[in-house]
């Protein structure tokens, strides 16, 4: 998206509507142009959103975990974890996006709008971390913080009020067999420091493949350490994210 004529028309008004006066404007267009854009315009000197997408996603769950962290003193880690979850799962950021107007102002291409693309979960929730990362790139951790906190202080509050969440591996299980599939399975893989601290090593098996590894001084802990972190990697692959 070029910043000039209507297209900086649009993005000043994009910036009224998100409260956020951009030094440089370049980068909020950058966060609203989908790769599609790119793929049937290639001769455009641009860049797709991917990168600052990242760049927010991160930010976002620092951003969060650390508000639920001060928020909930006496909450331990699996509480924390599971109410993080509910505030910035895709369905969350998707409808804080359209709130801003996001998907109508995303830049793609003629297939991926004609298919819906502007309403499509993925794309809503990429657009808004790509947002974020713009905010964190042109004017620091401090102003991206505040954006971070005001715009989903809708969500935080939901997720903070919700019936007390079940823990990762009831999750994880909901998670799979809500997509057709097996519940998850757990494989003792090891054990770490002498007998009298032992920590066990237990790897999330989800459809045949390894997700994610946890560990703790007990069986159960290190279960739930690795199914947290296998639903935050398998929920990342369904908002398109590369996971390692």
């Amino acid at each position: 998206m070029r910043a000039d004529g209507a297209a900086s028309h649009q993005l000043a008004e994009l910036e009224a509507g998100i409260g956020v006066d951009f030094r440089d404007r370049s980068l909020l267009a950058r966060a609203l142009v989908h790769r599609s854009y790119l793929n049937e315009n290639p001769e455009e000197a641009a860049q797709s959103n991917e990168r600052l997408e990242f760049l927010g996603d991160a930010m976002i769950d620092l951003v969060v975990g650390r508000e639920l962290f001060e928020r909930l003193p006496e909450a331990p880690e699996g509480i924390l974890t599971a109410r993080r979850s509910l505030a910035v799962r895709g369905d969350a950021l998707a409808r804080v996006a359209a709130q801003l107007g996001l998907g109508q102002r995303l830049l793609m291409g003629h297939g991926e709008r004609a298919s819906g693309g502007a309403e499509r979960i993925s794309n809503l929730a990429g657009t808004l971390e790509a947002v974020v990362g713009a905010v964190l790139l042109d004017q620091g951790q401090d102003a991206a913080t505040r954006f971070v906190l005001r715009v989903l202080d809708g969500e935080i509050s939901a997720a903070m009020e919700a019936e007390t969440p079940k823990d990762a591996k009831s999750l994880l299980q909901e998670f799979a067999q809500a997509r057709g599939g097996q519940p998850p399975g757990y494989l003792v893989t090891g054990f770490e420091g002498p007998d009298h601290d032992r920590v066990w090593k237990v790897d999330a098996v989800v459809g045949g493949e390894v997700v994610a590894r946890g560990k703790g001084h007990r069986k159960l802990d290190a279960e739930r350490e690795a199914a947290a972190a296998a639903l935050e990697r398998l929920a990342a692959r369904e908002r398109g994210e590369k996971t390692e």
